[in-house]
């Protein structure tokens, strides 16, 4: 009896210790905390963009300044400080931000381009626009840019006065690296390419270019001693050119001393030579003396009504009746050939 009381109690001990086992397990798990899910942040990346400025660039008229001497060549025309003496002076605050996102804002005094293009005489609506600078380095716009009336070429940039030439400013243009200080040359075109310079300067054009000779009509004033050279093999005298018109330059000519003189050339224009031999649409043109000295000529003095195929030097036919080649527009004697015997046309 004993026994079985002993066996009840130890088997009812064991019940209650599991259950007090299984109720501390429990409470347990209810008391540890839910584990919280990691909280994801959506970012977005920053465009890789510099920011555009607003420009609202206008022109305002100055009085009252003083413009430098300077040069320009448009598409060959020199426009210069006398040429835009008639022509209103203006000042635009321009602001533009360079390739590390640092925008500025200058202040350019100067002239308008579009008023330098009809200095020079050029009124045609230009679409390409290449501007370069004293050390060769351009900038090209293209488009309406081109024609945008804040284009400035300036004298001063925030007060200060160019050190070697003009700048170019685009004032409308947010990037600085369209601003060009030391402008020296400017070509322009209708269609979005380079322009064909051996055409682009009109006999007009270059008559009024500064420092160029007179270009005197002698047709009726001269008659030539017999003469004789070739053109690609063909002879060309006398008769070949009869009824061409003749022209007298004397150009000022320094020589390998330095010393300066004057030249008298009479001849005909090269241009009109070769039309006449029927080679008008020479690209290349090399002069051959009689001792085999030979001079290719330049594009443009190929295309210059400057350059003659002179067949008197100081009134005195050439010996044995050859004949000069002389590009009246060039200022050095290491341009001009004498003795020539063939001109060879490609």
């Amino acid at each position: 009896m004993k026994k079985e009381s002993s066996k009840r109690f130890l088997a009812l001990m064991l019940a209650i210790m599991l259950l007090i086992s299984l109720t501390f397990v429990s409470c347990k798990k209810e008391e540890e905390p839910e584990q919280e899910k990691p909280t994801v942040v959506e970012t977005t990346k920053p465009a890789d963009e510099t920011p555009v400025p607003e420009n609202n660039s206008a022109l305002e008229e100055v009085k009252g300044v003083t413009i430098p001497a300077f040069e320009l060549f448009i598409n060959g025309v020199s426009v210069t400080q006398d040429t835009m003496a008639a022509y209103p002076v203006y000042s635009v605050a321009a602001t533009s931000v360079n390739s590390t996102g640092t925008e500025s804002t200058s202040i350019y005094i100067g002239f308008s381009f579009l008023d330098l293009l009809d200095a020079a005489g050029l009124k045609e609506q230009y679409v390409w626009l290449q501007v370069v600078a004293d050390d060769g380095y351009a900038v090209t716009l293209t488009g309406a840019e081109v024609m945008e009336e804040t284009n400035m070429i300036a004298m001063t940039k925030d007060g200060s006065p160019y050190a070697v030439a003009p700048w170019f400013a685009p004032c409308s243009n947010p990037v600085t690296g369209n601003y060009l200080k030391n402008a020296v040359s400017i070509l322009l075109n209708t269609v979005e390419s380079a322009p064909d310079m051996s055409h682009t300067m009109s006999s007009n054009d270059a008559q009024d270019a500064e420092g160029l000779p007179e270009i005197q009509y002698r047709t009726d004033k001269v008659e030539f001693a017999p003469y004789c050279f070739k053109i690609n093999g063909q002879d060309v005298t006398n008769e070949t050119l009869e009824g061409l018109r003749i022209y007298k330059i004397a150009p000022i000519v320094t020589n390998n001393k330095g010393e300066t003189e004057e030249r008298n050339y009479t001849g005909y224009n090269l241009m009109d030579v070769l039309n006449a031999v029927g080679v008008g649409d020479a690209t290349n043109v090399k002069a051959v003396a009689n001792d085999g000295f030979e001079s290719v000529l330049t594009e443009e003095m190929i295309n210059s009504e400057y350059t003659l195929i002179a067949i008197e030097f100081e009134k005195e036919v050439g010996e044995d009746g050859t004949v000069w080649i002389a590009p009246c527009a060039q200022t050095t004697a290491g341009s001009y050939v004498k003795l020539v015997v063939n001109i060879i046309v490609e």
